[in-house]
């Protein structure tokens, strides 16, 4: 039984730059033009899963908490992963669950402070940076190791130029296509659509034939946590302390580090 993990965030999709200061919220614009893309990227990710051999293949709509995606506009064999909470929690859940073939990374963005598209991690008003062992990540690199502890290899991802470039460091034997070539945080050269799409298609089914390793931490690990304002920190220290003892301020009163001794202690801030 071949099973596939299609995870879907939206800023990394062709024809995407958002409006400053609001992002990629539902009230801008590229809203529904980011869900259309998406859908389109999925949509061939998915074809290529089934001509490629794949049994069962599962879709988590994980942007901004869900609900962006209509399932009706999905291809049909794809299995939506129903959730209640937003980011990783449920995706755990599940992956505790199923054993998992591969997963397939769709509109996904680079971190924080990098220049690449709508680029944040995971919070884009409240997060400054999210370090590992001191080493800055971005939502990719950590999903996949989040991925990696249950020894899912991460095969392939779609987003702009500054993205695809950080994950060659956490991944470098992931299939990658270009969607975009980021300019700044809202300005983008697009490529032409049907060319993705025709990559992201061939790239999967690519990505299906390679050996890749899960991505993979040793715990404990060193996990520090910057915030934009002394409000958020106190307010996550208040609520997580109980959960992770270690958990304290760091350098000053934007920033939290502790001692993370397992991915269940690490989805505490995602």
């Amino acid at each position: 039984m071949k099973r596939y993990f299609i995870s879907v965030d939206l800023e990394g999709v062709h024809g995407v730059v958002g409006e400053p200061y609001s992002g990629l919220s539902r009230k801008v614009s590229d809203y529904p033009v980011a869900v259309e893309s998406a859908t389109a990227e999925i949509n061939s990710a998915v074809k290529a899963l089934f001509d490629g051999g794949a049994d069962e293949v599962f879709v988590w709509d994980g942007h901004g908490g869900g609900g962006n995606l209509d399932f009706t506009k999905i291809d049909a064999r794809a299995k939506k992963i129903e959730t209640k909470e937003v980011y990783t929690p449920y995706r755990l859940d599940c992956l505790k669950l199923q054993k998992f073939d591969g997963a397939i990374y769709i509109g996904y963005h680079a971190r924080e402070g990098t220049g690449g598209v709508l680029a944040h991690s995971y919070n884009s008003v409240a997060n400054q940076y999210i370090k590992i062992n001191g080493k800055q990540l971005g939502e990719f690199d950590i999903d996949a190791t989040i991925f990696g502890e249950f020894n899912v290899p991460s095969l392939f991802v779609a987003s702009d130029d500054v993205c695809l470039a950080q994950i060659k460091q956490t991944c470098p034997d992931a299939v990658t296509v270009l969607t975009k070539t980021a300019k700044s945080r809202n300005e983008a050269i697009l490529r032409e659509r049907g060319e993705v799409l025709q990559e992201i298609y061939d790239g999967v089914k690519e990505a299906m034939k390679k050996d890749i390793a899960p991505v993979k931490l040793t715990y404990p690990v060193d996990f520090e946590i910057r915030y934009t304002r002394m409000e958020f920190a106190s307010e996550v220290l208040a609520t997580k302390k109980a959960s992770l003892p270690s958990l304290s301020y760091g350098e000053d009163t934007h920033t939290l580090k502790a001692t993370v001794n397992s991915v269940d202690q690490l989805r505490l801030f995602i």
